[in-house]
C-alpha cells in the first residue's frame, strides 16, 4: 500500500494581536495555538479541532489557522470540510505550499486522482525540495498505472531524501505488480534496512514466496516486534497477517488461524459495517434495475462492446480469470477501476442533485449519461497501446452496478466469477483488505455480505437482456482449456494458445494475487477451508442464515 503524509503548520498566527476566549480563559492566538496542539498530542483531535474553530471565527483571514483546522478535519475523515479549509487557506495564500500538499492528499482519498496531481505539481513548483510532496505524487501516478511516472517520482524523492523507507517499499510495490520479483525485493528489503519496524514491506516480502517451514528469522523477527511495548494497533495487526501468512504456508494452520484471527479483530475496530445497510442497498438495487426498467433500452446508450467486466467476490478467482483472458492477442486490461462504483456513488452530483443511488438511475439524464460513457471509455483507453476488441475492468465489487452498466453499455459483456462459498470466505478473512471493504474482518460479516452479494447475482440471471456468463473458479483450475475456451466462445473471440499460460501475462497485476498469478495454475488452493473447518462455524451460520 502506498504511504501518504500530510503537513501541519507548527507555526500558527504568531504575532497576530488578537484574543481567544476559551471557556473562561482569555488567550493569545498562539497560546491557543498551543492549546490545540497539545490536545492534538494527547489524541483528543475533536479537542484541537474545536479549538481552532474558535480561532478561525476570530482571526478567519489566517490562511495557517485554516490549513491546520483543515489536517484535523482530516485526520476526523470528515474530508469535504477539509478540502473546503484547504481551499480558504490557498484563496488567503496562493503560494501556500503546505496547503496545495494536503488538498491534494484529500483528493486522492477521494479518488480524484487527477485534481490531486494536479494539487502535488503546484506544491512541487512552490517547494521542489520536498521529498514528501515526490514521493505522495508517485502514489497518485501509481493509481492511475502510470508507473513509469511514478518510478520517477519515487526516484526523486529518494534523490531529495537517501533514507526515505517509504518511497522504497512504494517503488516495490509497482515492481511486485509489474512481475519484477528481483527488483521489488531489493527495494523492500532496502526499506526495512531504513526502517526495520515497517510492517508494509515485510508483509509484502512474506506474499512474494512460499515458506516451507516457520523456522526462519522472518518470524523471529516479527515475534520480537510484536512483543514490543506500546506497539501501535496498525502495526500489531500488519504483523499478525504475515505471521498467518508464514504458520498457513508451513501447515501451522492452528498457529495461522490464531494470528489471522487477532489482525482481524485489531482491523475491524475500525469498521462498522452495518447488514442492514447492505441488506437495504441489495433491494433498492433489485428494485431498481429490474426486469423491465432494464429492457427498455435508453436512447443515451453506447453501442460499444469495449468495456468486459469480471465481478464477483473478492478472492473468487478474478485476477487469474483476468490473466487468462488479458494473454489474448484481442484483449486488453484496465486493471481494477474504482471508476464506475465511484460514478455509482456520485450520480446524483453528477446530475446536480441529491438524490442517492440507485434512486438517481431512474432520473439518469442523457448529459450525465454521456459523460459517464465518455470519461469511462477515455479511462479503459488510457493504457492500452494496441488495437483490442475487449478491455476488462477486473473491479469485484461492480457485481453491484450491473445494472447501471447495462443501462450505459447494453452491449457489454460481463463474466462472473464464482468459487466455493467457505474458500471465498476464508480468503477474505486471510487477506489485508482496504478498510472500505469492511465486511472482510469478521466471518459473520463475510457470510453476510456472500449471502447479499448471491442474492443480487440470482437476480441479474432473472433479466434475458443482460449478457453475463458464470464461470467456476474451480472449473478454471481443473479443465482450464475448456473453461477458456467457453469465455472466448462468450466473447466471440478465436482460440489463443497463450489463454493457458496466464502466469506468462506481463500485465501489471495490483491485487493481493501478485505472486500467485506470476505461477503457473497450480491446485493448492482447492478446498482449503477444510484445514480450518472447526473454526469456521461463524462463517458457516451466515452462509447458511435465511
Amino acid at each position: 500500500m502506498s504511504g501518504l503524509i500530510f503537513h501541519h503548520e507548527s507555526r500558527t498566527c504568531f504575532g497576530i494581536m488578537v484574543t481567544i476566549q476559551l471557556g473562561s480563559k482569555c488567550l493569545s492566538v498562539a497560546d491557543a495555538g498551543a492549546l490545540a496542539a497539545a490536545e492534538h498530542r494527547r489524541g483528543n483531535i475533536q479537542g484541537a479541532l474545536e479549538i481552532y474553530d474558535v480561532i478561525a471565527a476570530r482571526v478567519p483571514k489566517s490562511a495557517e489557522v485554516h490549513n491546520n483546522r483543515g489536517v484535523l478535519q482530516q485526520m476526523l475523515k470528515r474530508y469535504g470540510e477539509a478540502l473546503a479549509s484547504y481551499d480558504r487557506a490557498i484563496a488567503l495564500k496562493p503560494e501556500f505550499a503546505n496547503a496545495h500538499f494536503n488538498r491534494a492528499v484529500i483528493l486522492k482519498l477521494q479518488n480524484r486522482f487527477e485534481e490531486s496531481l494536479a494539487s502535488y505539481d503546484k506544491a512541487i513548483a512552490l517547494n521542489p525540495a520536498q521529498a514528501e510532496a515526490h514521493s505522495n505524487r508517485g502514489s497518485v501516478l501509481q493509481d492511475m498505472r502510470l508507473y513509469g511516472q511514478a518510478l520517477a517520482s519515487y526516484d526523486r524523492a529518494i534523490a531529495l531524501q537517501p533514507d526515505f523507507a517509504i518511497a522504497y517499499n512504494n517503488r516495490g510495490t509497482i515492481l511486485l505488480c509489474q512481475g519484477d520479483m528481483a527488483g521489488a525485493e531489493q527495494m523492500f528489503r532496502k526499506a526495512l534496512e531504513l526502517k526495520p519496524d515497517f510492517s508494509d514491506p515485510r508483509h509484502s516480502l512474506s506474499t512474494m514466496r512460499r515458506f516451507q517451514t516457520a523456522a526462519v528469522p522472518e518470524v523471529k523477527e516479527i515475534l520480537a516486534l510484536l512483543n514490543q511495548p506500546g506497539l501501535p494497533a496498525e502495526q500489531r495487526e500488519h504483523l499478525y497477517f504475515t505471521l498467518g501468512k508464514i504458520y498457513d504456508d508451513s501447515g501451522l494452520y492452528d498457529e495461522a488461524f490464531g494470528c489471522f484471527q487477532q489482525a482481524n479483530q485489531i482491523r475491524n475496530r475500525s469498521v462498522a459495517y452495518s447488514a442492514d445497510k447492505v441488506v437495504k442497498f441489495t433491494d433498492e438495487v433489485m428494485e431498481v434495475f429490474n426486469r423491465d426498467f432494464l429492457g427498455r433500452r435508453q436512447a443515451f446508450a453506447s453501442p460499444s462492446k469495449l468495456p468486459l467486466f469480471i465481478v464477483g467476490m473478492p478472492r473468487s478467482g478474478t485476477t487469474l480469470l483476468a490473466n487468462m483472458l488479458s494473454n489474448h492477442r484481442a484483449i486488453g486490461t484496465a486493471g481494477e477501476l474504482l471508476d464506475m462504483v465511484d460514478y455509482a456513488t456520485r450520480l446524483g452530483e453528477i446530475m446536480g442533485n441529491e438524490v442517492p443511488y440507485p434512486q438517481a438511475a431512474k432520473q439518469i439524464t442523457p448529459g450525465a449519461a454521456g459523460y459517464i460513457i465518455r470519461q469511462y471509455e477515455k479511462r479503459l483507453r488510457r493504457n492500452i497501446q494496441r488495437d483490442v476488441a475487449y478491455v476488462i475492468d477486473k473491479n469485484p465489487l461492480n457485481f453491484r452496478h450491473v445494472g447501471l452498466i447495462s443501462m450505459l453499455f447494453p452491449e457489454a459483456r460481463v463474466i462472473h466469477c464464482t468459487r466455493e462459498p467457505l474458500d471465498t470466505g476464508l480468503s477474505n478473512y486471510f487477506t489485508r483488505f482496504r478498510l472500505a471493504l469492511d465486511f472482510s474482518f469478521d466471518l459473520r460479516n463475510i457470510g453476510h455480505f456472500y449471502r447479499e452479494y448471491a442474492r443480487l447475482m440470482e437476480h441479474w440471471r432473472t433479466i434475458p437482456t443482460l449478457k453475463v456468463m458464470d464461470v467456476s473458479y474451480e472449473k478454471m483450475i481443473l479443465d482450464t482449456e475448456n473453461t477458456a475456451r467457453a469465455m472466448l466462445d462468450f466473447l466471440g473471440l478465436e482460440w489463443d494458445e497463450r489463454c493457458l499460460a496466464p502466469h506468462t501475462n506481463p500485465s501489471p497485476v495490483e491485487t493481493a494475487s501478485q505472486w500467485q498469478v506470476r505461477q503457473p495454475i497450480y491446485k493448492d488452493s482447492l478446498e482449503r477451508w477444510r484445514h480450518y473447518e472447526k473454526y469456521l462455524g461463524p462463517l458457516k451460520e451466515a452462509l447458511a442464515a435465511k
